[in-house]
């Protein structure tokens, strides 16, 4: 009897993670509501729970949320990012990522040519959020006459020259112009020498510096009913508060990219609630769920403005989880780091107000033996010049006072320590 309770007390007192609290008592399970909000704040499209130009109330202040935006969050989101990750290593190779490229007014031809230098890692990806078919209208009012308000489609020319090696395509505008429109944007932009992920399948393989990286693309929803449409989107509905946060096809994908070869998994995801600087204690909750299904990166776009990354730690039982970490366990016990970029903001758009039109590029460099090793940010501006709208390093703007101060702000909300200087 002694035997075992000694077998007993060995075994308690060496568990490396017997500080771990269960995951449903810490945070981002646990935290305080916001209080006190203004009505247009709590107006989220993502949640699926009202239509667009039918429910007018919401409509309407949904109109004044893209406007004032919610920059608050709870206090536990806030303290949480205040913990900055670890700096881009460029040691290691490193993938070069963009948020929402859409459509820029009377852009300039190449429209991105300035930026092209800051994305320079590896592997370039990026997610183009407005079909570039031939076969469609690209002007504006036979644009909404024929399709809706809220349809998009870019001239064929705005596309040809992206600094970017892979595209992903499936996104809430993949249908504006029906299955026919989102082909032949496929087919455009596959003609013009881009690998795209999102139609056909949501799996790509990329090789980089001896390491095989995988690509996998998923979409909150579409703004068009998917139910119309014989494509799979590869839908997951990460707003949607009766959706359960469970990893589910992306981990059975997960799996299936690993049994192909992929030393290290990417997940780019059109999700997150438009027009908020943090995200919502929900997405931080899924990007745990990912990284224990087998994630590295996970790259968030959608949201329209830019929103904090975070390192997350795997099988490193002296990081406890809370606000200001993020650790969880796997089977395989095997520690790594994965990175979260919760939203990359807009790299090109015709949005108005200055937040919307600041962007940044992200950076994650990966460890050989598996996982990440650091992260970077720089950040961009969607600009009108005389010549035409076009997006720029926004560090060569900064005589702009209007620039200077989202500079300023990006700072404090990314983190100057990771901030990559040239």
């Amino acid at each position: 009897m002694r035997l075992l309770f000694a077998l007993l007390f060995v075994a308690c007192t060496t568990d490396p993670y017997r500080d771990w609290p269960a995951n449903t008592e810490v945070f981002p399970w646990v935290f305080t509501p916001e209080t006190d909000l203004e009505p247009y704040e709590e107006v989220r499209f993502e949640t699926e729970t009202w239509t667009p130009l039918v429910d007018a109330k919401e409509t309407g202040l949904y109109v004044l949320k893209s406007i004032e935006h919610r920059p608050s969050a709870p206090d536990e989101v806030i303290t949480h990012f205040e913990t900055r990750p670890t700096a881009l290593d460029r040691t290691d190779p490193w993938l070069s990522f963009a948020g929402d490229i859409m459509r820029i007014p009377n852009f300039q031809d190449p429209p991105m040519a300035t930026v092209e230098d800051l994305v320079d890692g590896g592997l370039r990806i990026g997610n183009l959020e407005t079909p570039v078919s031939p076969l469609h209208p690209t002007d504006p009012n036979a644009l909404s006459q024929k399709f809706g308000l809220y349809a998009f489609n870019a001239p064929v020319a705005f596309s040809r020259q992206l600094p970017f090696d892979v595209l992903q395509i499936n996104n809430n505008h993949s249908l504006d112009l029906g299955d026919e429109g989102f082909v032949a944007t496929q087919e455009v932009l596959e003609a013009q020498g881009y690998t795209t992920v999102g139609l056909d399948d949501n799996l790509v393989l990329a090789e980089i510096d001896g390491l095989t990286v995988a690509i996998l693309a998923y979409t909150w929803g579409s703004n068009v009913d998917a139910a119309t449409s014989s494509i799979d989107l590869a839908i997951v509905p990460f707003g949607r508060p009766d959706a359960p946060v469970e990893p589910g096809r992306i981990a059975d994908d997960i799996a299936r990219a690993q049994t192909e070869g992929a030393t290290h998994v990417v997940l780019m995801l059109h999700w997150g609630y438009e027009y908020e600087y943090y995200p919502d204690p929900r997405f931080l909750q899924w990007g745990r769920r990912l990284v224990e299904a087998g994630a590295d990166v996970i790259v968030g776009h959608g949201p329209h403005t830019p929103q904090p990354m975070e390192q997350c730690a795997v099988n490193r039982p002296e990081v406890v989880p809370g606000v200001g970490t993020c650790s969880v366990r796997t089977p395989d016990g095997k520690p790594r780091d994965a990175a979260i970029l919760y939203s990359l903001g807009n790299f090109g758009t015709q949005l108005a107000t200055l937040p919307l039109q600041v962007g940044i590029v992200g950076h994650v460099s990966l460890d050989r033996a598996g996982g990440v090793s650091g992260m970077a940010w720089e950040p961009v501006a969607s600009v009108q010049d005389p010549e035409g709208g076009r997006v720029v390093p926004l560090d060569g703007r900064l005589t702009e006072d209007g620039l200077s101060r989202e500079s300023d702000r990006l700072d404090r909300l990314m983190g100057a320590s990771v901030r990559r200087t040239r």
